[in-house]
């Protein structure tokens, strides 16, 4: 999985603010990278690992607690 930069992030890094001319490097590391974008992180539910939401929406109760409390054998 790729980074995603910012749109005005230079085409080469040489040309970033954050370039070290005398090292030939940047001063930043990648993870701290200035025109990072982060990523949200996705929202956990109690459905969330059920397979049954997975590929289609819920199907109005919850199976996942139904067979957690012992109601189907």
């Amino acid at each position: 999985m790729g980074n995603l930069y910012a749109e005005d992030k230079p085409k080469d890094c040489q040309y970033c603010y954050w370039w070290n001319p005398q090292k030939k490097s940047c001063i930043l590391t990648e993870e701290r990278c200035y025109y990072l974008i982060k990523a949200p992180k996705p929202k956990v539910t109690p459905c969330t690992n059920c397979p049954y939401g997975r590929i289609q929406p819920c199907i109005g109760y919850c199976l996942k607690k139904i067979m957690g409390q012992g109601g189907v054998e």
